[in-house]
């Protein structure tokens, strides 16, 4: 009797089932404990976030310890994305309360000191918000939540009307609209909260308020002396990154089109135009993007989106985002499994309305119309022979995630199946569009590695005998960024094939 072999290879369902579209949650009160990060995870996240300029450290470190758990149980490698605060005016302590009702036609006097818990009047901090301010300016409120007339500035304080009321609340942004304010990018609450990062077990960091490629080169110092590599993710949010968007895309990991501060700093008719540009400019250079910021904003307090939430949510898909991401919805908001599900079924449903093609020759063409290096020329060979061939997958071994990467940028149809030598890389690719990474034991012959991937396809059910896959590496082995091997398998690999190409250890 023939004996059934134990598989060494298993992608999940619920990965199998969720779009390629990723999913970034961010966590918080309603999604702390391990049993809700594991329902996000089977719901279709694959990076969780944090924000650090709400909670406390210890809270940030129970979410990340939680994380890593929910992680483990189910084998999967989510990834931590922690956004810092960056150079940006916020309300301080509210001591009346959690909040103060600021009612229409209200005047209401704040300060602009270092920010202390002993404050009686209503602070803004850091120092700097009352320079150079017009009477007559508007001012904003935790996104145009709570707008105001100003009426007076004297030295550090500002008299204000209220025009549009709501909750002021501890902590909230405060802007003027067009009023571009010089604050050293590396405030105390910054820096703290880098240091936080360094001393975490954390994936990806997001960069609040960048404005140009000299607040990142400042930010990778303060990050140099770690013992990983964490991927930079620039937050498009202010009109000064508008300006500098492709020096700020070139010098980062990837980016995020953060559309309620976007939406402040700039006329909110704008930004549907800007979203589809941030997400073209990365497309072509080849940087996965995430579109956030009220995506389901409904379903904070409501069980289904409003149709027009459904659209937004399309729009981006079809736009060639790479990830959505949901803030509110999950940390906060009373459904945030269903928040997470209602995302993954119309992100899914919208990619069969994706045009690949299109998406793919924003950086074909870039490349061809620059200094098309072998590693991308590879990458899109292998994406342009899959689909011609109508191959099961794509598979591609991986060092440092750049080989994967550099083949999601072109959307091919088939499955892209990660083959990573760390856990760490695996967890790297987790914000690029339609990658499903597998930690692989390392190997030092080619024919071995062709083997390998033969097994995986069979035993993750991706392909069956006589199927075709392609496979892509990279030589020699063990060295990331020579991606130089494309090769087609009919499956399954046989071990004959060795004596026939004479492949061997390199």
């Amino acid at each position: 009797m023939e004996l059934i072999k134990t598989k060494t290879y298993n992608i999940p369902n619920f990965v199998i089932k969720r779009p390629k579209t990723k999913i970034v949650c961010t966590l918080g009160p309603s999604t702390s404990s391990v049993t809700k990060i594991k329902q996000l995870i089977k719901s279709g996240m694959s990076v969780a976030r944090l924000n650090l300029s709400h909670g406390d450290n210890n809270e940030h470190k129970k979410l990340i310890k939680n994380a890593r758990l929910a992680s483990e149980e189910l084998n999967f490698p989510l990834a931590i994305l922690a956004d810092i605060p960056g150079p940006k005016y916020r309300i301080g302590k509210i001591n009346s309360g959690e909040y103060l009702e600021l009612v229409k036609g209200s005047e209401i006097i704040f300060e602009n000191q270092t920010n202390s818990p002993n404050s009686k009047s209503i602070n803004i901090w850091p120092n700097g918000f009352t320079k150079n301010l017009k009477v007559g300016s508007k001012i904003l409120i935790d996104e145009g939540s709570i707008e105001m007339r100003l009426l007076s500035v004297k030295e550090n304080t500002i008299n204000c009307k209220v025009t549009s009321g709501g909750k002021l609340q501890s902590n909230k942004s405060i802007t003027v609209p067009g009023h571009t304010q010089n604050i050293d990018y590396f405030s105390p609450e910054t820096l703290d909260a880098i240091e936080f990062v360094k001393s975490s077990d954390i994936d990806y960091i997001g960069l609040s308020f960048i404005r140009n490629s000299k607040d990142l080169i400042e930010i990778k110092n303060k990050l140099k002396d770690m013992n990983k590599t964490l991927k930079l993710i620039s937050k498009i949010e202010i009109e000064q990154a508008i300006e500098n968007l492709e020096e700020i895309i070139c010098n980062s990991d990837g980016v995020m089109v953060a559309r309620g501060d976007l939406g402040v700093e700039i006329p909110f008719e704008k930004v549907p135009e800007l979203q589809k540009r941030i997400i073209k400019m990365a497309n072509t250079y080849g940087k996965p993007v995430i579109t956030a910021t009220q995506m389901l904003e409904s379903m904070i307090e409501k069980p289904n989106p409003t149709r027009a939430e459904v659209n937004d949510v399309h729009n981006a898909v079809i736009d060639g985002t790479d990830a959505v991401m949901l803030s509110a919805e999950t940390s906060i908001g009373n459904h945030p499994i269903k928040a997470v599900k209602a995302m993954a079924k119309i992100a899914k449903t919208s990619e069969k309305y994706l045009d690949k093609i299109s998406i793919a020759n924003r950086k074909s063409n870039f490349i061809h119309n620059n200094n098309l290096d072998v590693d991308d020329a590879i990458a899109l060979s292998s994406c342009n022979l899959s689909n011609s061939i109508k191959s099961k997958g794509l598979f591609a071994f991986t060092e440092s995630g750049s080989t994967a990467s550099r083949v999601a940028s072109f959307r091919p149809n088939a499955s892209i199946i990660a083959l990573c030598s760390t856990y760490d890389v695996c967890k790297n690719l987790s914000l690029n569009w339609g990658i499903i990474p597998i930690k692989v034991k390392s190997l030092s012959r080619v024919q071995d590695m062709f083997r390998e991937g033969s097994k995986i396809a069979i035993e993750t059910g991706i392909g069956k005998i006589d199927d075709l896959i392609v496979i892509v590496l990279g030589l020699p082995i063990g060295q990331p960024g020579n991606t130089n091997l494309l090769r087609v398998i009919k499956l399954p690999e046989s071990e004959k094939n060795e004596e026939n190409f004479g492949y061997g250890a390199f």
